[in-house]
């Protein structure tokens, strides 16, 4: 495998990155939170590992990750997506591992990077248990920082300010939000700019 990506509350508006080791697994991850869909937000919602051997022709059940995916991640050839289990079994978030080339799935290496995922879970759940049980102020080093800062961050609120703003679910603010961008080919972080700026304006503009 060529890169990585670890995330949080994957299929949920909450979805937060947290680390994605090359330019390419950030894109990504941008695709798939832009868009709602793809392997890892599959992996997450069923709890269960998700293989893409060929990048190029095993994109039917994502109608708009597909297409996009092709178009963008020209660079990424197999995305091999697991979920990460908490103590009690329920869905962390997910990890994703990527590959530059087409990789048919080969039982012993999806066994080892499964067991590889189940040690990611096992160190994200100690550091929950040391930053949120424990108290401890001192939150690991998420790279790119500024990025997940930026992108996911900034998005949390925008959907934040749109519910109150609208009496809505999060979930729908979402929805609103990544289909404004979807439909002007804008960033999910230009949209939201707008939402702060005016959480209820920009929805009236967008119709």
């Amino acid at each position: 495998m060529d890169a990585a990506t670890l995330s949080l509350f994957t299929d949920t508006p909450h979805r937060q990155l947290l680390c994605a080791t090359s330019d390419a697994a950030l894109r990504l991850e941008r695709l798939q939170f832009g868009l709602g869909e793809g392997p890892c937000v599959t992996a997450a919602r069923e709890g269960a590992q998700v293989i893409v051997g060929d990048l190029r022709h095993d994109l039917s059940a994502w109608p708009l990750f597909g297409p996009c995916a092709q178009e963008q991640l020209t660079d990424v050839g197999a995305i091999y997506a697991f979920p990460l289990f908490s103590d009690t079994g329920s869905t962390l978030g997910t990890a994703d591992l990527l590959c530059h080339r087409p990789l048919a799935p080969d039982p012993d290496a999806v066994e080892a990077a499964a067991l590889a995922v189940r040690a990611a879970s096992g160190a994200l759940m100690r550091t929950f248990r040391e930053t949120v049980v424990e108290g401890s102020s001192d939150l690991p080093p998420w790279e790119p920082e500024d990025i997940l800062d930026s992108y996911w961050g900034l998005t949390h609120i925008a959907v934040s300010a749109t519910a109150g703003a609208l009496g809505i679910t999060d979930d729908e603010a979402l929805a609103r939000l990544r289909a404004r961008a979807f439909g002007t080919g804008r960033s999910l972080p230009d949209v939201a700019n707008d939402v702060i700026a005016d959480p209820v304006g920009w929805e009236k503009d967008a119709r």
